[in-house]
């Protein structure tokens, strides 16, 4: 077979670079996530050879495999039609494709599932239009436009919808059409924690595993996906720790890919030690239907309501992530620095952890003791 590798330019302070691309053990490409575009390399008649590759691995893959078959023919004498005309066109379907094959190797599932559904709802929308470079400024409008009149939120959900056809066309190579459609103001919420009081009737409603899960999301403020494929392995109990790590036998990756440690307390490490294991099953919380599998995300919202139908709270009110959020707010309270809570929680951004620096009812409460001086 003829050699074709594959290289990358990256673009630096001084111009374009050519770099290679990372192998593991076996030899295999790791795929990076990152701006660049790909090329390919072969030597002809003696001299090397270079072409422009696309910029996602599925275009790289395929450039090197059209070259491989190409000179692989001309080395046996034979001809093959198709290989040495360039398709000027870019099909919007297969660029979808393409993209969606990388968001899916390099990101979460729910993100996979976002983008899908997203980009494939895009391309319906401006169809009779199949070519990525027809598109227009205008017809992003318009789609937004179209979402907007379906009831979906400017500041949430078209937001997320502008960013997430800004990645696709920027990941293209051609000239943006979504640069030129005014970027939508970001409505955030602020975070919610529950009282102590809440919480109180919370956990005095809760069994055995229960009280176990629901600690633990408090005391730690961990993810949904980081409780659902937590390992016993995981827990230092000794020294009072939990070590959130990735777990490829479920894809899962903590989110920003990083692996962090978050301290608890004794009294935590308590009710964990006292907490069921289930045989042959390294899973902490594994589904009570299926023991060796994972806990459904549905399983964890319904329970968490449950819980709080029986402490006769508004159930509306209660969603599991909101533990997190009580966490964190509990943290600072405290008066443990910003940077250390930042650290704990696993944000990427200081800003996305100092919006939980929020006043607490019970601090507002002391401005009626404050009395004008006159």
């Amino acid at each position: 077979m003829a050699r074709v590798n594959i290289t990358k330019q990256i673009k630096t302070a001084h111009g374009w670079r050519n770099v290679a691309l990372t192998r593991d053990a076996r030899h295999r490409i790791k795929w990076t996530v990152g701006s660049g575009r790909y090329i390919i390399e072969w030597r002809e008649n003696g001299r090397r050879q270079r072409a422009a590759a696309g910029v996602t691995p599925a275009e790289a893959l395929e450039a090197q495999k059209r070259k491989r078959l190409e000179l692989g023919a001309k080395e046996s004498g034979l001809e093959i039609s198709g290989l040495e005309e360039e398709d000027e066109s870019l099909p919007l379907q297969k660029a979808v494709e393409n993209f969606l094959k990388d968001v899916r190797t390099f990101r979460k599932p729910l993100t996979h599932q976002k983008y899908e559904y997203v980009l494939e709802l895009f391309a319906e929308h401006v169809s009779p239009k199949s070519d990525a470079r027809l598109v227009s400024p205008e017809d992003i409008k318009k789609f937004l436009a179209w979402r907007k009149s379906k009831g979906m939120d400017p500041g949430t959900t078209l937001y997320t919808d502008r960013v997430i056809l800004h990645n696709f066309f920027n990941k293209l190579g051609i000239d943006n059409p979504v640069k030129k459609v005014p970027r939508l103001p970001k409505f955030r919420k602020r975070p919610v924690a529950y009282t102590d009081a809440e919480l109180q009737r919370f956990f005095a409603k809760c069994d055995d595993w229960e009280r176990a899960f629901f600690s633990l999301v408090l005391a730690t403020g961990l993810r949904r996906g980081e409780l659902q494929t937590l390992h016993w392995s995981d827990f230092d109990l000794a020294h009072r720790r939990v070590h959130v790590r990735a777990k490829p036998q479920y894809a899962f990756l903590p989110k920003d890919w990083e692996e962090r440690t978050v301290p608890f307390s004794k009294e935590l490490a308590e009710i964990l030690k006292k907490h069921s294991r289930t045989e042959k099953c390294p899973l902490v919380f594994p589904s009570v239907l299926f023991p060796s599998r994972l806990s459904s995300p549905s399983f964890l919202h319904d329970l968490c309501k449950a819980v709080a139908k029986r402490a006769r709270l508004d159930e509306k009110e209660w969603h599991l992530h909101r533990f997190r959020d009580t966490a964190a707010t509990r943290w600072l309270r405290a008066g443990i620095d910003v940077r250390t809570v930042q650290e704990w929680l696993g944000h990427e951004s200081l800003a996305t952890t100092q919006k939980y620096l929020e006043p607490s009812k019970e601090t507002e409460k002391q401005l009626e003791d404050m009395k004008l001086p006159f």
